[in-house]
């Protein structure tokens, strides 16, 4: 960016763009511009036919207003990006440096032309301050960045490439020669027409140009204006050879960027439904095509961070997925090499797609012959997932990394019958039982006997009457022995407060999260049918889940298959009832809990507070968790994974051995959970990591049940 002065008018110094000064033929510069403007265009045109190969419907054209919203929010504010502040802050300097400069050059351009906007006076020195001040910013946060991703190295940057060096020094190197450019310009005013108010006038519009025009104190007149139109054109081209760049490097996150703010997933978290698996040719993926076209979008937009792998407790612990690496970067360069053939098909001459080129031929059709799971992504890398959401989470670009490892795991199963026997045994159990632990249905409501408490709930249809609420209190409660105590807890307290509930017993079937969350999309849909038919049959309104899991997928799936209710985690009604009086609140002694955020009741659906209150008020003193709320790390079971056995790499520590240590770094007394897949996994790895028996692992809801029954 480069500004100068017309000569003075009544003393008064009138500025102006320094296009057309010392710039001999300045006008060819509009017509150069075509050039990088039409690779940028062929660029777009490309990814886009690119995008348009993708056959997997998804609809991202409702809440108009909120899409809007979020593009502006999360490209101007930079939300998601300054998350992360060190490097956050760097981009979003490097960013609005980059808005004011455009906005400023666009608007000297027009100034120069017609007049508009009136860029003189005052308004003209704020304008050029902020712009200068602005773009300094930039030259740092593009510095540092580079500092952080050479000197630091972290490890979330271990996929580093040469052609980012070479986007971070083009960037650099536009920032800096701007600033030559403006130096040698005030340098050159100085020397024509060194006046003393000139010389306010530059420093107060131009501080960084001044500074810069120090550089050049001995240089002659002659020699400046040589260097400022040199400089000038060098500037001019590698802008242009930026702009070019845009489409074919990770530039093109700028845009892609700002579609997948626009068209990100705004629903709740669901999985994907499949819609009539009795017409369905196929399930799930096994062809990059054959995903949707935000999905491809995904693969442009990664800008390779590694804020994903950073957060993903698998990769942290060894296994082969990385969400990063192993899947978004393996899939766009699985999809990059297919595209042209995908292209070449797609332009309806077959001749095209047996020929395309001599040499590149044979590379692009056996791409293009490449399975998806097995060649690309591989099975280990989809089964090691806990669909925990941290990718999701912390991605700056919104990519939907869960999303695209469920439909393989769905074609994986459902296709091609390949899957861990430990998968294959628990969905055998509960095709079966309707219970992945394989326990006879028939003694689904027995825990209410063996825990004495069957007095105190309403069994339908043996009991009848009215009810408020149906407790929903899942396989876990029914059948795991540690878990039984949990829902005793619960319905103890639901009793105490007054609330009117009713239960199902051996007309409650699994919720079937488990194994939609494997890729069994026809034993989540039987399940979940089923559930839903009874829970109209007793015209349930409102469900109390125990499980985050089963209250996710009834609260955020069933309404897939036509289902509407109001759903409740058992921390947010013990909230509630807290908040009304109905519940006593603990006494004056305190205990030290380290508090456990389940993935699916935290990130999944943003309940931290609840859990937290209700544990205070069961006399609990929170010690703050370095990993915790949005940042939380799982216990490893998430995503079907309690079922599948967890492979012990050399020099790692199993996924719930690691949390479990996380959470004893600050010498707890007690270790709260809010879910049964948690409570498990937690309780093993204290038994695995501590041999000291008083650390006790204890569910929200026996928390606050002790406080009312001590």
């Amino acid at each position: 960016m480069i500004f100068a002065f017309r000569p003075l008018e009544g003393g008064y110094p009138i500025p102006m763009r320094v296009v057309g000064a010392n710039i001999p033929y300045e006008w060819i510069i509009y017509i150069l511009m075509l050039i990088p403007i039409g690779f940028f265009i062929y660029g777009f045109w490309l990814r886009s036919r690119i995008w348009s190969q993708a056959q997997g419907e998804l609809h991202r054209n409702d809440q108009v207003g909120r899409r809007i919203l979020s593009v502006l929010g999360y490209t101007l504010g930079q939300k998601k990006i300054i998350e992360k502040p060190l490097p956050g802050w760097m981009h979003f300097f490097l960013f609005w440096g980059f808005v004011f400069l455009f906005i400023a050059t666009a608007s000297f351009a027009m100034w120069d032309k017609i007049g508009f906007p009136p860029l003189t006076g005052n308004f003209y020195i704020y304008f050029s301050w902020i712009v200068d001040i602005t773009g300094f910013l930039a030259m740092i946060g593009i510095t540092i960045l580079a500092v952080i991703r050479y000197w630091q190295r972290p490890d979330r940057l271990n996929d580093t490439k040469p052609m980012d060096g070479w986007l971070l020094l083009l960037i650099f190197a536009i920032l800096f020669t701007g600033y030559i450019i403006e130096g040698l310009r005030v340098a050159a005013q100085i020397k024509l027409s060194a006046t003393m108010s000139q010389i306010a006038y530059e420093r107060a519009a131009s501080p960084i140009g001044w500074w810069f025009a120090g550089m050049f104190p001995g240089m002659s007149l002659e020699s400046i204006l040589s260097w400022h139109r040199f400089s000038w054109w060098f500037h001019m081209a590698i802008a242009f050879i930026f702009i070019a760049a845009i489409p074919f490097t990770k530039l093109w996150h700028i845009f892609t960027g700002m579609i997948g703010y626009y068209s990100r997933d705004l629903g709740p978290s669901a999985a994907r439904p499949m819609g009539n698996l009795e017409e369905a040719e196929t399930y799930g993926v096994e062809r990059i095509e054959e995903l949707g076209w935000k999905d491809l979008l995904d693969l442009d937009a990664c800008i390779r961070c590694g804020r994903c792998q950073e957060g993903c407790p698998a990769y942290n612990t060894g296994k082969a997925l990385n969400p990063k690496t192993t899947i978004i970067q393996a899939m766009k360069k699985h999809l990059d090499n297919k595209s042209p053939f995908l292209l070449a098909v797609d332009s309806g001459d077959p001749q095209d797609a047996l020929t395309m080129t001599v040499e590149d031929e044979v590379q692009e059709v056996n791409e293009s012959e490449k399975h998806l799971i097995y060649d690309i992504v591989t099975p280990q890398v989809l089964w090691d997932c806990t669909n925990c959401g941290a990718c999701v989470e912390h991605c700056p670009m919104f990519i939907e990394h869960i999303d695209k490892i469920i439909e393989m795991r769905r074609n994986l199963v459902m296709w091609q019958g390949d899957m861990p026997s430990e998968a294959q045994m628990a969905f055998t159990n509960t095709e079966r039982n309707y219970n992945p632990w394989g326990v006879g249905w028939a003694s689904r409501a027995e825990w209410l006997k063996e825990r004495d408490i069957r007095d105190l709930v309403n069994l339908l249809p043996e009991d009848g009457g009215e009810f408020d609420y149906l407790l929903y209190a899942g396989c876990a409660a029914a059948f795991d022995d540690r878990y039984k105590r949990v829902g005793e807890a619960l319905v103890r307290l639901l009793h105490q407060a007054g609330v009117s509930f009713g239960y199902l017993g051996t007309e409650e079937y699994c919720c079937g999260e488990w194994a939609r969350r494997l890729g069994n999309e026809y034993l989540w849909q039987t399940l979940a049918k089923s559930n839903i038919e009874n829970f109209d049959r007793y015209g349930v309104k409102k469900i109390i889940c125990i499980c985050p899991h089963g209250y996710n997928t009834i609260k955020n799936e069933y309404s897939q298959l036509g289902a509407d209710y109001e759903v409740y985690h058992s921390t947010e009604i013990l909230g509630l009832l807290l908040a009304e009086g109905k519940l006593n609140r603990g006494g004056n002694k305190a205990y030290q809990v380290s508090y456990h955020d389940s993935c699916f009741l935290g990130r999944h659906n943003n309940i931290y507070q609840e859990p937290r209150e209700v544990i205070k008020a069961a006399g609990g003193q929170l010690l703050d968790i370095e990993k915790s709320k949005q940042f939380g790390f799982c216990c490893g079971a998430g995503g079907g994974r309690m079922w599948l056995e967890e492979e012990s790499i050399e020099g790692f520590k199993r996924i719930n051995q690691t949390r479990t240590e996380q959470l004893l770094e600050v010498d707890p007394e007690v270790i709260a959970v809010n879910c049964p897949y948690c409570l498990t996994m937690i309780s093993d790895g204290v038994k695995e990591t501590k041999d000291d028996s008083s650390i006790r692992v204890m569910d929200v809801c026996e928390l606050l049940w002790q406080t009312q029954s001590s």
